[in-house]
């Protein structure tokens, strides 16, 4: 990593731990790059603004997701792959990102026209390893294959998302993990 993107993983660490430290809406640039030890200068050279750090998330995740990727094996079956991703993705959402930046994260991507929202994006890795599981699920003969697995994957993502979301609207009152697999698997036994 060249020290240009250790600047910003620097930046980014610190104000991630002062938005859970503090809350989101309690962190200021000047209390990042103090944080850091850096120039206010120097955070506006990788992010426009406090709340494109939470746009960093998405690319957060994504780096997440590829590592997951390397822990699955093949050998595991298809499902055993969707719950292993699955569980894995809401532990990391609750216990990395948390409550209140997750919130801030829905927040940002509804003020955003859908053309400019990575979440949706169907190149980011959350889509292509769900993809990819959904066809090898097809052709296993584990799912229909009368129905498109991109569409699939994207009822999964939705499903998924929705979950999140409510977890946020409930205040974090349910386990997001067992719910996430719960509402999933009840999915992907109409596939």
């Amino acid at each position: 990593m060249n020290k240009g993107a250790r600047t910003k993983q620097l930046l980014y660490d610190c104000a991630i731990a002062l938005f859970k430290e503090k809350g989101y809406r309690n962190v200021s640039v000047d209390e990042i790059v103090r944080k850091a030890g850096t120039a206010k200068g120097t955070f506006y050279i990788y992010f426009e603004s406090k709340s494109s750090i939470v746009g960093e998330m998405m690319h957060q995740y994504d780096a997440y997701y590829d590592s997951l990727c390397l822990e699955m094996s093949p050998s595991q079956s298809v499902e055993e792959r969707l719950d292993f991703l699955i569980s894995r993705s809401c532990s990391f959402t609750e216990k990395e990102i948390g409550l209140d930046l997750i919130r801030v994260l829905y927040e940002n991507q509804l003020q955003m026209r859908p053309e400019e929202q990575e979440a949706m994006d169907i190149n980011r890795t959350l889509y292509q390893v769900i993809i990819s599981l959904i066809r090898e699920g097809q052709e296993k003969g584990l799912y229909r294959q009368d129905q498109d697995c991109l569409y699939l994957a994207e009822l999964l993502i939705r499903c998924l998302r929705g979950t999140f979301y409510e977890w946020c609207m409930k205040d974090g009152g349910f386990d997001l993990k067992q719910e996430g697999l719960e509402v999933t698997r009840r999915l992907r036994r109409s596939f």
